[in-house]
């Protein structure tokens, strides 16, 4: 038998730990090596990536002048956060009591099986589908590699909530039936306070989501296409067909090619430009097979254009301009243009709180507001559900008795679909403005995390969850 002096139980053989004494010095060292590990991760993610941001904001702030550049300001504080998290989780873990470092060890392990496996799996399958796509441009690994890479932040925490949800369950049911949680529980301790690192843990899956939620992973989400035009070796569009309003100019922009390089240089294909009226009639309208927007002097510069001047009661007058037909009047920038043409849910909070901010006259873009908002919301509180899987999914898969209930593993994942339902629903209803945007947003969130907490009371109190599922 050997006395376990956290615990306070005997117990058989050696399971959670050894002879503290003996293993208090390596363990201390082993703890300040991963502390120091993870900040040396952190600095170099930093020295390496986030003057990289800061650049590509300024490059950014020069295309979008009505943007919120407060908000585009805080991008490289957010990567810079996102990046030391890891270190923030090491110096919890080495200031953690053995307990809670032996449960954080069983969790990152099932993290890594269940997470990487599911991971593994989208991959797989999205691989087996694009494959003859990406082997186009000649080569297979390199195109796999830019699509991917440049993919990740999206399909990380995409999977995210999901891989934390069955990563929880797998380590509740693992140490129930090791006993482990019968030993801590006689020892005195609250089950809150023995499964307190699995909380800790949601919490930073969550910071990790919200910070990659801030920006990167809806913009690789939009950019998708145009990634995988690019590992094909063709020129990557962002989109087609888009269409663009500049209230302060009165025109109306439609561009049938929108490229990813158009701050490159590479031109916009297939323009419209129509420009109106104070009073709303039409004053004349642009065809042009290319436009290019020069920074340097900011004009646009139009090739093979057809121009028509409107007046009213009178037919139009079609003009012969130069070619290339130079316009440096109009300020409005390509950037300008492709925002507009985003959907929504692939604009970072950033962006959305610069349309949020910008001026908009005509009614038809005023009726976005609502969109615009509870997609804003949604970015806060969609990164919770990390710690809301966790919430449930605790009190849910966690067992006392000599046999686990299939009933109430299989209820955390049908409550985890339901939750997906019910945001889904909330939001449909927040953008079509038939509920606050705030509301719509949290709601979810709120309704399934108090669900949690009144599990985990009931788990705590000895009581049975309810009597279809017993103990």
């Amino acid at each position: 038998m050997m006395h376990c002096s956290e615990c306070g139980v005997a117990r058989k053989g050696i399971s959670v730990y050894q002879d503290p004494a003996l293993l208090k010095g390596v363990s201390t060292s082993g703890r300040a090596l991963l502390v120091v590990f993870t900040l040396l991760v952190g600095l170099g993610l930093c020295w390496w990536l986030v003057p990289r941001e800061q650049a590509e904001v300024r490059d950014h702030l020069r295309g979008f002048p009505d943007t919120d550049h407060f908000m585009h300001g805080l991008r490289p504080y957010v990567m810079a956060m996102v990046f030391f998290l890891p270190f923030f989780g090491a110096l919890l873990y080495a200031f953690a009591g053995i307990m809670a470092r032996w449960l954080t060890r069983e969790f990152l392990q099932a993290m890594l099986v269940c997470y990487g496996g599911i991971l593994l799996i989208y991959f797989l399958i999205d691989f087996s589908g694009n494959a003859a796509r990406l082997g186009e441009g000649g080569n297979l690994g390199v195109g796999t590699w830019m699509y991917y890479s440049r993919l990740a932040p999206a399909i990380v925490t995409l999977l995210l909530p999901f891989g934390i949800l069955f990563s929880v369950m797998y380590c509740a049911v693992r140490v129930s039936r090791s006993r482990e949680v019968v030993a801590a529980l006689q020892s005195g301790r609250s089950l809150l306070r023995i499964m307190a690192p699995l909380y800790v843990c949601g919490l930073l899956g969550s910071l990790f989501y919200l910070g990659c939620n801030f920006h990167w992973a809806p913009m690789a989400e939009g950019t998708k296409s145009a990634n995988m035009d690019e590992a094909r070796g063709k020129t990557g569009k962002l989109m087609n067909h888009t269409v663009f309003y500049y209230s302060k100019g009165r025109r109306m922009w439609m561009v049938t090619e929108f490229p990813r390089a158009y701050d490159r240089g590479v031109p916009l294909r297939g323009v419209e430009v129509t420009s109106l009226n104070e009073d709303g009639s039409l004053a004349s309208r642009l065809y042009a097979k290319e436009a290019t927007w020069v920074e340097a002097d900011r004009s646009w510069h139009f090739v093979d254009v057809e121009l028509t001047d409107h007046h009213k009661n009178q037919a139009p007058v079609f003009v012969s301009p130069p070619d290339p037909y130079v316009k440096t009047s109009w300020t409005e920038t390509p950037a300008q243009i492709v925002q507009q043409g985003l959907d929504v849910r692939h604009l970072g909070m950033p962006d959305i709180s610069g349309m949020m901010r910008a001026e908009v006259n005509a009614e038809w873009l005023r009726q976005d507001s609502s969109r615009y908002a509870t997609q804003w919301y949604y970015r806060m509180a969609l990164p919770t559900t990390c710690l809301v899987y966790v919430m449930f999914a605790v009190p849910l898969s966690l067992f006392v008795t000599r046999r686990a209930h299939g009933g109430t593993m299989a209820l955390t994942i049908v409550l985890a679909i339901h939750l997906v339902l019910f945001t889904s629903v909330a939001l449909a209803l927040g953008e079509s403005g038939n509920m606050s945007p705030f509301l719509a947003a949290s709601l979810p969130v709120v309704v399934f995390a108090s669900l949690g907490g009144w599990l985990m009371k009931r788990r705590m109190s000895g009581r049975a969850l309810w009597p279809l599922f017993g103990g």
